[in-house]
């Protein structure tokens, strides 16, 4: 007589079944557990500062990419991300760079570089020194840090990345090609970096077991 193994779906249980040509026996009944609910929520933020010494804020929100949460998990089981990917293969240290754009589609998990249709000139930046690091200590970090946020921080001078119409931010991988992974995308309220200013710009990402 023939027989198979079924695995019936009903909500937070399994049950786990073995069916004949006469039968469905119920053999084993187990309560399984939901996926507990990881998240990483995040905060963008440009800090401008004007040659008069005013400075203004943009704000925006975080989405962690496919490519993302494979680089996340791999990296939490002291494993070598998939193709290298923001990562220079070696210790594997972090080497990802910040790039901006002011035109795109809406962020997705599946997104690559190829959906933002518009970069910003001399944006494409390594972190700066000691970053990314948990617990930032810098002053200027207008969001939430602590000991389970990582942040990104870029610094850019005066020459570098201005244009009037600055709305979004993404982590990719180093000289990136037209459809590089990106590891986090964002949009973020519009604002215009000019000659005249400097800009920081912060990336935090809280991780979210609850």
């Amino acid at each position: 007589m023939s027989e198979r193994r079924t695995k019936i779906l009903f909500e937070d249980e399994i049950l786990i079944a073995r069916c004949d040509e006469e039968a469905l026996e119920l053999i084993h009944t187990t309560v399984i557990p939901r996926w507990d609910n990881l998240g990483i929520t995040g905060q963008l933020f440009a800090l401008l500062r004007h040659p008069n010494k005013n400075r203004t804020l943009a704000c925006g929100h975080n989405l962690v990419t496919d490519p993302g949460d494979e680089f996340y998990a791999a990296r939490a089981a002291i494993e070598q991300p998939a193709d290298n990917r923001f990562t220079n293969g070696a210790a594997p240290a972090f080497d990802g760079i910040l790039e901006l754009g002011t035109a795109g589609t809406a962020p997705a998990k599946t997104h690559d570089r190829s959906d933002i249709s518009a970069y910003v000139t001399s944006s494409q930046k390594a972190m700066d020194g000691t970053y990314p690091q948990t617990n930032d200590g810098d002053a200027d970090n207008p969001g939430t840090v602590g000991v389970d946020i990582v942040t990104y921080r870029v610094s850019y001078t005066t020459g570098e990345a201005n244009n009037g119409a600055i709305d979004r931010a993404f982590i990719t991988n180093p000289s990136p090609a037209a459809s590089e992974p990106l590891l986090s995308y964002g949009t973020i309220t519009s604002f215009a970096k000019t000659s005249s200013d400097t800009l920081k710009f912060f990336w935090n990402q809280r991780m979210n077991g609850v």
